[in-house]
């Protein structure tokens, strides 16, 4: 148990240390090619003849590869007529300047001072608003580097972040209920929309149709497949649905939270053709690989090494047809299916509705 004692401005240190594993900054480790192929990956200053050997992973396609940052650690994009996007190694932000102030959706603790510094290049006006994408950590923890923004959250964002009881990520001041509300911010009118849970209770899609731009963090990473489990999705269907909602807006830009590149229409429409195939591959494997050839591997009261075996050869079979179809056309098919496919698996057995997708 975490000694709320330790708790520090960036909530606690396992936490901030987490956090950071989720907004790497690309080349802080190096990797050392072996003889069978494999990689002995080294952090800066650490013993490479104790480097464990990892396995290899196919290549990153350049459409995915970091684009050059402003020589101070940060990337900043136009997304319209006054929004941005800060892109800090594999984290982004969004802000936009309005007549009376800036809002702001999302401050990772890797933009810590970058997405200050961002914001003061574009305008001298204040952050008079900032708004919770969802509660994690990873995306939210530097909230506090902005005390004088009006916090907007969805309610059940709102709940979690009530539970958390963690300084780093306050209260909202304002609680937004439903599936849909605008705000009229300084002349720019902000749609909240909440198709559900998804990535987690209270991920909000946010959109400025005045800039054509659409931000929904860790549900679509453009051109990457997902990371493990969808991010441990709280309802992995509310991921579909969530897909569905972006498409149904009018936009440019999409801002996923994560990965080096902002998207566009045909990214997030690539990334649900992903979810479907990944959905319904591992539901026919779950229908043509016997569970009782596994159950009879293992002790027969075990009910759990039965159930573990039997994913891991779903997970297995699933991750091998993806990487066939997949593996060139999207960056790290090879990495989390396997682990995803576990958590579709369960999610398909307990969650799904009939005929989904």
């Amino acid at each position: 148990m975490i000694n709320r004692r330790t708790m520090i401005r960036g909530g606690s240190a396992a936490a901030v240390a987490g956090a950071g594993a989720l907004a790497f900054t690309a080349g802080v480790a190096q990797g050392t090619p072996s003889t069978d192929g494999s990689q002995s990956l080294t952090s800066a200053g650490a013993d490479a003849t104790s480097a464990a050997k990892v396995p290899a992973f196919l290549p990153l396609p350049a459409s995915v590869k970091p684009l050059p940052d402003n020589g101070k650690g940060y990337r900043i994009q136009r997304a319209g007529k006054n929004a941005y996007v800060v892109i800090v190694g594999f984290v982004q932000s969004v802000f936009v300047v309005t007549r009376s102030g800036v809002v702001l959706v999302d401050a990772p603790p890797a933009s810590r001072g970058k997405l200050t510094e961002a914001i003061a290049s574009v305008t001298d006006k204040p952050v008079t608003h900032f708004i919770y994408s969802h509660s994690h950590l990873d995306h939210v923890g530097a909230v506090t580097d902005f005390p004088d923004a009006v916090r907007v959250a969805h309610a059940d964002c709102a709940t979690i972040l009530a539970l958390h009881k963690d300084p780093a990520r306050p209260m909202p001041q304002k609680v937004l209920n439903g599936k849909y509300s605008i705000l009229h911010i300084g002349g720019e009118e902000i749609h909240i929309i909440y198709p559900g849970a998804n990535h987690e209770a209270g991920n909000v899609l946010t959109y400025f149709p005045k800039q054509r731009l659409a931000v929904m963090t860790d549900v679509v990473m453009p051109g990457w497949a997902p990371y493990r489990g969808w991010g441990n999705a709280d309802y992995l269907p509310g991921i579909l649905r969530a897909h569905d909602a972006i498409l149904e807006l009018d936009f440019d830009t999409y801002v996923g939270g994560h990965v080096y590149r902002t998207g566009t229409r045909a990214d997030v429409k690539q990334s649900r053709a992903f979810f479907v195939d990944f959905w319904n591959t591992t539901k026919k494997n779950m229908g043509s690989i016997p569970f009782s050839d596994a159950a009879a591997q293992v002790e027969p009261e075990n009910a759990w090494a039965a159930q573990k075996v039997w994913i891991d050869r779903v997970a297995k079979a699933t991750q091998s047809e993806l990487v066939e179809r997949w593996g060139t056309e999207i960056a790290a098919v090879d990495t989390f299916t396997a682990d995803t496919a576990g958590s579709v698996v369960v999610s398909i057995s307990t969650d799904a509705t009939i005929n989904f997708p």
